[in-house]
Parts: structure tokens; sequence; C-alpha cells
């Protein structure tokens, strides 16, 4: 005969917090953690460089290409020029500023990380998403002092256009008394002017990524250089003229903001970047981690292998940052600017979640050793009650040899009734099912089990673990659980509580 008594417990609160707090730290094996960290970013920092080189060359093809032109636009193209290579300067320039208060910076927080890292896994993560938030606040205020770095710039380049357009003006209208020359000399501007703004045109075609920035404009503008050629062929000189000189106004605002847009784009993409090359090298620096138990002489220390005990959630999490580096790297050349930011924000939302993995690792680790106690105390009060442990090695298991699974133990005494004691975990951190079967080849006595239920679970209550239900009294007992070899033999799926 046989007869199961079942109730659920958890730990009380007061308790809970001991387990996860008091007696428990948790810690990355990797210390190495903020040399890598360290080189993630000087990495970061080449290929941003790398980035900017480009532009720097474009200016330098553009300013060659100046001195070819026929109008009275080259000069204000050569005063353009030598407008933008001053910005660039200056954005290269707060650029490594930048980058110099940040590696001052790493070297102050490489030593903050450091003994983050040995006061516990919590502080690490305060102090490596305070890094990171300091870092970010460092390219906001980049992007800022490019802002108005720009309009600045912007005020400058409408002043000297508005000059060249008095000059232009002033060319027209000066007084020629021969008809056919005065045609002559307007058709020569217009078509000076045409061929020069044509260039300048085909220069941000083939300069800029407009249609990544700007999708659309520069086409548009096209269409003015084709109504203005027209005109010129048609004798219409002066209309020519206005629509080139227009069409001119308008491709300079275009230039300068695609010149902004790329800086800025460049700026949101290292930040992304970096974020997630970071976080990836914390993620794999944390694949495992150590947890004590305990303190003092007392204390004992448990290798953890975090996935595992996640169930797989940090692999999950590791391809989650793999596939944004996938979209990232891809996309180097496509992505818009709202897109990097997107991504980033992505990015952003996903820096805390590694803390919440590592945190669940450990709950589930303190729930299994828990399980273990729990077993421990249900032993000591059955062999109060005249029942033993035949081998100790052998009976006390997890199910399916698997730590996040049920603990199972088994005791006997001399008339050969055994009773095992089945201790499931359940979702929240600290609650689990007992499960106390016994079997017995006479008749199972109601009575005595009941006092032994009883027995059992007020010895749980005065170490802090607390019925949350009435005991269940099942006539079968699980008779799965009675075979322990079969039990850790048993494929079973993960349990899903801490």
């Amino acid at each position: 005969m046989s007869g199961e008594k079942r109730r659920y417990v958890s730990v009380e609160e007061q308790e809970l917090r001991r387990l996860k707090e008091q007696e428990s730290r948790l810690r990355s094996v990797q210390q190495d953690l903020p040399e890598r960290l360290n080189a993630v970013r000087e990495q970061a920092r080449r290929e941003f460089q790398q980035r900017l080189a480009p532009l720097e060359q474009r200016a330098q093809q553009q300013e060659k290409e100046t001195q070819k032109l026929r109008s009275n636009l080259a000069d204000l193209e050569k005063d353009t020029q030598k407008r933008l290579q001053q910005q660039r300067q200056e954005f290269q320039t707060a650029v490594r500023e930048s980058e110099n208060r940040q590696q001052q910076a790493l070297q102050r927080e490489t030593s903050r990380l450091e003994s983050a890292m040995r006061q516990g896994f919590e502080q690490q993560r305060s102090e490596y998403l305070r890094i990171t938030s300091e870092q970010r606040q460092e390219y906001t205020r980049l992007i800022a002092q490019q802002d108005q770095k720009f309009t600045q710039l912007i005020a400058q380049e409408r002043q000297a256009r508005e000059r060249g357009q008095q000059i232009l003006q002033q060319q027209i209208d000066r007084v020629v008394t021969d008809i056919a020359q005065e045609k002559q000399r307007k058709a020569k501007i217009a078509e000076d002017l045409l061929a020069d703004v044509e260039t300048i045109w085909s220069q941000i075609n083939r300069d800029y990524q407009h249609q990544r920035f700007a999708p659309g404009r520069l086409a548009d503008l096209h269409r003015g250089l084709e109504i203005a050629r027209n005109n010129i062929q048609a004798g219409v000189t002066e209309a020519a003229i206005a629509t080139t000189q227009q069409t001119y106004l308008d491709l300079a605002d275009l230039r300068l903001e695609l010149e902004q847009k790329e800086q800025e784009w460049l700026l949101f993409y290292n930040a992304a970047w970096e974020d997630l090359k970071s976080l990836i090298t914390e993620v794999q620096a944390n694949r495992e981690c150590e947890i004590e138990v305990g303190q003092g002489n007392e204390a004992e220390k448990f290798k953890l292998e975090v996935d595992y005990w996640v169930n797989g959630r940090l692999s999950q999490y590791e391809q989650q940052l793999n596939d944004l580096e996938s979209q990232l790297k891809a996309g180097e050349s496509t992505l818009t600017t709202e897109q990097v930011k997107e991504l980033g924000e992505k990015i952003a939302a996903l820096q805390p979640i590694l803390g919440e993995i590592v945190e669940q690792a450990k709950l589930a680790i303190l729930g299994s050793q828990l399980r273990v106690e729990i077993a421990d105390k249900v032993v000591e009060v059955l062999e109060s009650l005249g029942y033993t442990l035949v081998n100790p090695n052998s009976d006390a298991v997890y199910e399916g040899d698997d730590q996040r699974n049920s603990y199972v133990v088994k005791v006997k005494n001399i008339a050969g009734d055994e009773v095992v004691t089945v201790i499931s975990p359940e979702k929240e951190f600290g609650s689990n099912v007992v499960s106390i079967n016994s079997f017995s080849e006479t008749i199972v006595d109601e009575t005595a089990t009941q006092q032994n239920a009883k027995a059992i679970f007020d010895a749980l209550s005065e170490e802090g673990v607390q019925g949350d239900s009435p005991v269940e009294c099942n006539q079968q007992a699980k008779i799965e659980y009675q075979n322990l070899e079969e039990v850790k033999r048993r494929q079973v799926g993960k349990q899903t509580g801490m």
C-alpha cells in the first residue's frame, strides 16, 4: 500500500532576503573585463577615425575641381570649401577631445570597475551602466555642438551667396551698346554658370550619400538644370541664369545638410557600435560566474554556468546581440540616421537584461541548494521517527541528474517501509512543492503518515519554510519516484522554477 502527502511551501520573506543578499555574493570569474572593455573602445575609436578619413579625401577632390570652375561661383566655392574645411577640422578636433576625455575617464573608471567586480556582480553592472551612460552623454554633447556649428555655417554661407548674387547681377546689368554683343555676353554668363552648377551637382551626386540622407532631393534639383539648358537653347538667357542661380542656392543648402547629417550619422553609428561591442564582450566575460553562499569559514563557493541555470536564456540574449551586430555591420552604407538611432535604442534597452539573466541564474542555484536544505530537514525529522538513509550517495538525487529539477530523497525503516520525498521547484523563487510518498508492503497507517507529515512541515516552518496551502492527501503515492536510479536517468524537461 502507498500514499502521498503534498503541500506547497515557500520561504519567509526575511529568509529570502538572507538567501539573496546577506549570505550570497555573485562575482565574475573573468577578472580582466575592464581590460577587454578598454580594448573594445580603443578599436571603436580607430574605426571611427577610419570612417572620418573619406571626409578629408572628398574635400581635397572638391578643392581641385573648384579651381576649374568658369563663373563667379569659383570664388564662392573656394570660400565655401574653406569654411567647410574649418568646420571639418573643428569636428575632428571635438571628436579627438571627446575621445581623450573618455580615455582619461576610462583610466579612472577601470579602477572603479575593478573594485565593483570585487564587491559583486550587482555593483559591477551598476558601475558599467553608469560608465556607458556617461559615454553616451559625450556623444550627445558632440551632436548638440555640431548643430550649433552648422547653424553658424549656414548663416555665413547665405551672406556669402547674397554677395555673390549682387556681383552676378552687376555683370548682367553692365551696359553694352551692341545688342548682338550683349546677347552673346549674357549667353556666355548663362552657359558658364550652368556648366559650373552641373559640376557641383555631379560632385554631390558622386561624393555624398544623398539617397540615404535626403532621398530624391538631388534628382529634383536636376530638373532645374534641364530647364535652364532649354532656356539657353531658346535664347532666354536671363531666365536661364535665374533658374541656374536658384538651383545653385538649393544645391549649396543640400550640401550643407548632407555634411551635417553625415557627421551626425557617424556619431550615432559609432555610439551604437561601441555600446553593442562592449555589451557582447561583457556577455562573453560572464558566461561563468562564481557564487559564494554563507559567510566566513562556512562560506561555500560554486562556479555558475549561467546559460545552464537559465535554460539557454543567455545564449538567446547573445544571439539577439549578434543579430544587431549583423544589422549594423551590413547596414553601414545603407542605414539611415533614424534606423541607427532605433538600433541604438534597442541596444540601450538590452543593456540591463544581462544583469537580470545572471540574477536569475543566481536564484536558480540558490533555489537548488534550498531544495537540498529542505530535503535534509525532512530526513532529519524522519530519522527521529526511525527511518534512515540506506545509502547516502544514492538515496538522494536530482531528477534527470539535473540540478535545476526536483530533488528526491528516500529513507527506509527497519520494517522495510520507504518514504520518498520529492521537492519540486515552482516558478517563484523560494516556492516549492513538497511531496511525501509512503510505500509499504502492508497497509499504510494513515494516522502515522499524517503525523509524519505534520512533524515534517512543522520542522520546515521553524526553519522559515512556511506552508502556503493545506496538506493534500492522496491515496496513491508517486510510484515513478520510488526507484531513484530510474529517477536519476530519467529524461525530463527543465523546470521553470528558481
